[in-house]
């Protein structure tokens, strides 16, 4: 995916955890469902495991506001993600 055109790619991957490009360990791994504890599968190779819930837009689906809800859960979680990573000190 490009967001620029002066910009390289970042790669990209909609719960494809096991796919060969991703590391194998020293990683974590973020779980984002309302669920998390319980529905998530196990992701070998996680140094740790943290659940970050949100609301499942999927409710909305096939309504009026599904676009909508879908949006406004995406911009949630890429303002806290952003914000959490922002803070990571290397």
């Amino acid at each position: 995916m490009k967001f620029d055109c002066n910009a390289h790619p970042i790669v990209c991957f909609s719960k494809v955890f096991d796919a060969d490009f991703n590391p194998i360990s020293q990683f974590a791994a973020i779980m984002t469902c309302a669920s998390a504890d319980e529905g998530c599968p196990f992701i070998a190779g996680a140094e740790q495991r943290l659940p970050v819930r949100y609301e499942d837009p999927k409710a909305f689906d096939g309504t009026d506001l599904m676009d909508q809800k879908y949006q406004e859960r995406s911009l949630e979680i890429a303002s806290e993600m952003y914000y959490v990573f922002s803070k990571i000190v290397k």
